[in-house]
């Protein structure tokens, strides 16, 4: 069996909604162990951890009531195991548990917390409850997305793009942090927002803005999209050479290119509307121009590219016997980067985390029956 990149690293997941779960659903794809905390399952139907099934993939789950001095222990012990602790939940939260970075690092020194919230954990602004539509509407997204498609309102995403960068982002910290741990022997406290990346990816619109460029005077960022016979194509001219390559797919080899960007994609756009869109593919092809056909997302995922790159991975399911899911986009000469196992349910390896942390039957048997821990099994 091939090594993940971070075999080894003992990952608490105190995580929900998106950004988080994502976040360490990327670290157990690159081989961390990861021990999800989730709420006490409630009822008598099978519950999923927090968060989509498919960003919670090779995950192992226990279900903890932290509202008990005994559940908050529990936690403690595995926090004094792991490696990096993730959470996402609001600023102070982990403070009054006493499983905030100042209190664990008492009992591990060497361990890596990374904190995801809607706006940090320092600043005025700092109790504000935010989702990732938030960042969308109040770092900018929004009306530069209004801008370029020229619409007369704002209009929300389809995808929580926020939540995606800063979980992309806690990864990148966190894997900076273990790289600076095996130097310096300490561990760090990481503190990423929704907001400030959602700001950070938008650094070439915010540098137009940063430059003094007023709503006025402000130049939309657009890739047009082109209507042809039975679909639509995206084309970015972006300079001459390519120009040059799509004149000549598109039978008007030497005709030059319009000082307007506004001229040459109408241009080109009147171009496009002469084919079908596998006759601009072939075409564009030929000549090494580049394009994107628009596909629906049932479309997008059964694109042979995907299947032939392992981006799309099936695995176990506890509740629906197999799952699809996106594979991370990571390649790695040396290492395995794939999902490791199915999405657990809230609970599902209670007991066989409590054992790793040396507690006994009996003990066990009277933290489940107080309903300090939670646990819910696979077996029909």
């Amino acid at each position: 069996m091939a090594r993940g990149i971070l075999d080894g690293i003992q990952v608490l997941d105190f995580t929900r909604v998106v950004a988080g779960p994502y976040s360490t659903r990327i670290l157990a794809d690159l081989g961390a162990q990861v021990i999800k905390v989730d709420e006490l399952p409630r009822g008598d139907a099978p519950v999923r951890s927090s968060g989509s099934a498919a960003n919670n993939v090779g995950k192992r789950s226990i279900a903890i009531d932290l509202k008990q001095e005994t559940g908050v222990e529990v936690a403690k012990k595995l926090a004094a195991k792991a490696d990096v602790v993730v959470e996402n939940f609001r600023p102070g939260v982990m403070a009054r548990l006493g499983l905030d970075y100042s209190s664990m690092v008492e009992f591990n020194p060497s361990i890596i917390v990374a904190s995801i919230s809607g706006f940090g954990q320092t600043g005025s602004s700092t109790q504000r409850r935010a989702f990732g539509a938030t960042a969308h509407a109040e770092a900018g997204w929004l009306w530069v997305q209004q801008q370029a498609f020229g619409s007369q309102a704002p209009f929300a995403p389809g995808v929580t793009v926020a939540d995606i960068m800063a979980a992309t982002n806690a990864v990148l910290a966190i894997l900076g942090a273990l790289f600076d741990r095996e130097r310096t022997g300490q561990g760090q406290w990481i503190d990423v927002t929704l907001m400030e990346s959602q700001l950070a990816l938008l650094n070439e619109a915010a540098s137009q803005a940063l430059a003094g460029s007023s709503e006025e005077t402000w130049q939309p960022f657009r890739h047009p999209i082109h209507s042809a016979l039975d679909g639509n194509v995206s084309i970015n001219i972006a300079h001459e050479r390519n120009w040059k390559r799509i004149a000549g797919a598109l039978e008007h080899p030497g005709e030059p290119m319009p000082e307007s960007p506004r001229d040459a994609n109408a241009m080109v756009g009147a171009w496009v509307a002469e084919y079908s869109v596998s006759e601009v593919a072939r075409r564009m092809d030929e000549h090494e121009a580049p394009y994107g056909i628009v596909r629906t997302m049932p479309e997008a995922v059964k694109d042979p590219y995907f299947k032939e790159r392992g981006m799309i991975a099936q695995v176990p399911d506890p509740l629906n016997g197999s799952l699809k899911v996106v594979n991370s986009p990571f390649h790695f000469s040396g290492a395995e980067v794939k999902p490791s196992g199915p999405p657990p349910l809230a609970g599902q390896h209670s007991k066989e985390v409590l054992e790793s942390l040396g507690y006994s039957d009996g003990e066990i048997t009277s933290l489940l029956a107080s309903r300090v821990v939670g646990h819910q099994s696979t077996a029909t």
